[in-house]
């Protein structure tokens, strides 16, 4: 009970300082804003960007590919369509063949990353 007592005082200044912190840096940020809106909006800009990239899933022309492992190959067909597209020792390879068989076309698989996509 004393611990509680005798730090109770110095947790509500801390509390009472940080609030006071937080609203002080506000108000800079908010005072910077008005100087200078510009490079303001160039950040979010970037950060938006930033997000698009991130957030990139399938392209609208690829093609997504479904895969089957059948003993050590694997098979890769045409998610919409069924058709197969190749066969090779791992989906990567499986994509690469995709790819060379049907040049022109974007194939894409969701394991993949994007730099592995062929895409």
């Amino acid at each position: 009970m004393d611990f509680i007592v005798e730090y109770l005082p110095y947790a509500v200044i801390a509390i009472v300082f940080y609030n006071i912190g937080s609203h002080i840096r506000a108000f800079q940020i908010m005072m910077n804003l008005s100087k200078d809106p510009e490079r303001f909006i160039g950040m979010m800009k970037q950060i938006k960007d930033i997000n698009e990239s991130v957030d990139e899933g399938m392209p609208e022309d690829a093609i997504e590919v479904e895969t089957e492992q059948v003993n050590n190959l694997v098979y890769a067909y045409n998610k919409l369509t069924g058709e197969f597209l190749a066969q090779a020792q791992n989906l990567h390879q499986v994509m690469n063949l995709a790819a060379a068989r049907y040049p022109g076309k974007k194939f894409w698989h969701p394991e993949l990353t994007k730099d592995t996509q062929t895409t």
